[in-house]
């Protein structure tokens, strides 16, 4: 990416913050909220998709065979009969495919900018449930998922922690720090344009890396790194030997990796 193309797809993402920046501006005094729960007993094989707009997902991975969803709307209005009125337009789609289940906030689109919306969804889900996660202005949180993450922010961060599966990690204006206990055969890939990049990884991985900044700088340490090819920008080479690919990206950011250390029994 050029450095013309970079400030181009920056500005174009701050433009986005922008508009859901201003609805929470002027003369939005009063609030209405509610929660919208559901539960979707799921088996072997199944995956789970969040689209949302404007609000923070955080998703549990643990046991058991069941997804638990809890969704808290929020609307902010000049006034609590005008932030009533309006929560009646943010919905939530449900759609049902198979083993496949994705959820999409749906909000009638309005020019007033004095009102605010915004659906935070706080998931519980199986380990192995494979994840789709997407969010225009808002951060994800994933913890223990051990099916594969594929989870993008225009505007946020992006954290998830306790990883056995591959994982496809993006954001545009946001930081990303990642932590695996595992390599899956599927790999990691992660980017972002402004913003840094931490991952974690064990000490015994096996993985072919390759890391690349634009302005920022590449650190890799108690790691088992045989290096083939590096620069200020550039970082290439094995780790443990080779295994599967290990992609990561910034524009503006740093990019930072690091050896998980065992922990003692």
């Amino acid at each position: 990416m050029t450095a013309n193309s970079a400030r181009t797809a920056g500005l174009a993402a701050m433009l986005v913050a922008l508009s859901g920046a201003a609805a929470c501006g002027v003369s939005a005094r009063a609030e209405a909220r509610d929660e919208w729960r559901r539960s979707y007993p799921v088996t072997k094989g199944a995956s789970f998709e969040i689209e949302n707009t404007n609000g923070r997902i955080r998703v549990e991975g643990g046991s058991g065979d069941t997804i638990e969803v809890v969704a808290v709307r929020t609307v902010r209005a000049p006034s609590e009969a005008q932030a009533k009125a309006t929560l009646a337009d943010v919905r939530i789609e449900e759609r049902k495919s198979g083993s496949h289940i994705k959820l999409e906030t749906r909000n009638e689109f309005s020019f007033l900018l004095s009102r605010s919306k915004r659906v935070d969804y706080t998931v519980r889900a199986p380990s192995w449930v494979d994840l789709r996660l997407e969010s225009t202005n808002g951060e994800i949180e994933v913890t223990g998922a051990g099916g594969r993450l594929r989870a993008e922010s225009t505007n946020g961060d992006i954290r998830a922690i306790g990883l056995q599966g591959g994982a496809d990690v993006e954001t545009t204006n946001g930081d990303v720090v990642l932590e695996l206990t595992r390599l899956a055969d599927s790999g990691l890939r992660s980017s972002t344009t402004n913003g840094d990049i931490t991952v974690t990884l064990p000490r015994e991985v096996k993985a072919k890396l390759s890391a690349k900044v634009t302005n920022g700088s590449i650190t890799a340490k108690e790691l088992d790194l045989t290096t083939t090819e590096q620069s200020r920008r550039k970082l290439e080479g094995h780790l443990g030997g080779g295994g599967p690919q290990v992609r990561l990206s910034t524009t503006n950011g740093d990019i930072r990796l690091q050896g998980l250390t065992p922990v003692l029994r």
